[in-house]
This record gives structure tokens, C-alpha cells and sequence, in this order.
């Protein structure tokens, strides 16, 4: 278990000296190994004592999400803004486009 809790503050300790500068892919692979490292954490079942050793650790790394939170919901807001732009422009496109099949024909019969 000291092994995984050391494991874990040191991907956290390297995400956060690289955050500034991290785009949407690392950071999902940093979640994604943080993740992994969580999930067998919780597969162990520890004493009491190593519950009370290795709680403050925990609680280090785990008080450290919000900063990683914010800038997962920077990279959502940036991509729902392209979206939004998307959007707009495919919605004026379609508004100006001529929708008309040049080789339609068009007969007038007198009455």
C-alpha cells in the first residue's frame, strides 16, 4: 500500500509542475493513471493502522482535485465554445448556401 501512496503523490506531484502547460490528451492520460492507481487502492483492504498512516497522504493528494478540476473544465468550456462556433457557422452557411439544382428546367405554357 506504501507503495501506491507514494506512487500516487508523485504522478500528482509531476501533474501539477506540468498542468500549465498540459492540453486535453495529457491530462485525460494523467486522469487516467491517477484512475488506475485509485482503483487498486481500493482493492486492498487495510488495517486500522495503515488506514490512520497513510489517511493524511491520501487526503494531501485527494485536496489537491479542485486544481485539476478547473482545468478539465477550462478545456470543456474551450470545446463547447468551438462547438458553439461550428454551430453558427454551419447554421449561416446553410442560410446563404443556394440550395438550387442548376439543371432544373422550367417551362411557361400559354393559357
Amino acid at each position: 500500500m506504501d507503495k501506491l501512496v507514494t506512487e500516487l503523490e508523485q504522478l500528482t506531484q509531476q501533474g501539477l509542475a506540468k498542468l500549465i502547460t498540459m492540453d486535453a490528451e495529457r491530462l485525460g492520460e494523467y486522469m487516467e493513471q491517477r484512475g488506475e492507481i485509485m482503483e487498486a487502492l481500493l482493492a486492498i483492504t487495510p488495517s486500522a493502522l495503515q488506514k490512520a498512516s497513510f489517511k493524511d497522504r491520501i487526503q494531501a493528494v485527494v485536496s489537491l482535485d479542485p486544481i485539476f478540476l478547473r482545468k478539465m473544465e477550462q478545456f470543456r468550456d474551450e470545446a463547447s465554445s468551438q462547438l458553439a462556433k461550428l454551430d453558427t457557422g454551419k447554421t449561416q452557411r446553410n442560410a446563404y448556401d443556394n440550395n438550387y439544382d442548376g439543371e432544373s428546367l422550367f417551362f411557361d405554357r400559354k393559357k
